[in-house]
């Protein structure tokens, strides 16, 4: 992995960019970046999981039931009802540099352009671009949520309520994706007045929550496996509305 472009006139003069044409570029992210700012939209429209990433527990969208595939992504579309904010900014991103964020791009992007065909990034005063621009003041803005959700997730494994999604609904998805994890509803309730207290003060409750109650949403990824297979082998459907309405052909207990 090339080291990112840092968006500084210096480091960019002379470069242009290509604007994405569409969402192929993360058809093989079976795991889509979320903050805790999408929760209530994101939980009705797909199943979420946090997973650790070295040592940062991140909030995902769960979007495939293997690696290497987006079951809400087909022919560069998305297929869902809610579309996670981190697509809308790629390849611009925000690389942490101790406790200092710096806004980049993706080398590996392929959409980078050394001869000067795409769009600048500055202008001729060293301003960004308007398209630029708008991009980054949403990572900007996105970034301060995700550091409020990398905190609330830390408290929640800190509090030991984090849990392996369960074999039992691993098996009826077959689901091959590792590290996916819920929280415990029964370690949770069991904590004292002290951890609860915490978990509060820290904004984890919401994310414990909508963690949960978004596991039913796993019915959407046995359809999309139909409709969206690795090998297209079906045309999409005319009214998709239709197609996302909740069934009974897989339900999950979790009492035990």
């Amino acid at each position: 992995m090339s080291q990112p472009l840092v968006l500084i006139p210096k480091e960019c003069h002379g470069k242009t960019w290509h604007p994405p044409q569409d969402l192929a570029f993360a058809q093989h992210r079976a795991l889509v970046p979320l903050h805790a700012g999408e929760l209530a939209k994101a939980a009705a429209a797909m199943p979420l999981a946090v997973v650790k990433d070295g040592r940062e527990w991140r909030l995902v969208g769960v979007c495939g039931l293997e690696s290497g595939h987006n079951l809400f992504i087909r022919q560069g579309q998305w297929l869902g009802h809610y579309r996670p904010e981190w697509l809308a900014s790629w390849p611009f991103e925000i690389v942490s540099v101790g406790e200092k964020g710096l806004v980049a791009f993706d080398r590996d992007s392929g959409l980078l352009d050394d001869g000067g065909a795409g769009e600048p990034f500055f202008d001729d005063q060293g301003q960004m671009t308007e398209a630029v621009a708008t991009r980054v003041e949403a990572l900007k803005v996105a970034y301060r949520k995700q550091q409020t959700t990398h905190k609330a997730l830390k408290a929640l494994a800190s509090a030991g309520v984090l849990t392996p999604w369960p074999e039992t609904l691993r098996d009826q998805l077959g689901l091959s994706i590792e590290g996916l994890h819920m929280v415990d509803e029964k370690a949770l309730s069991q904590l004292d007045d002290e951890a609860f207290l915490s978990l509060r003060k820290a904004q984890a409750l919401p994310i414990a929550y909508a963690l949960n109650l978004s596991i039913p949403q796993t019915h959407l990824l046995a359809r999309l496996a139909r409709l969206n297979p690795a090998q297209p082998q079906v045309d999409t459907p005319e009214n998709l509305d239709s197609f996302f309405e909740g069934d009974e052909e897989l339900s999950f207990d979790f009492g035990n």
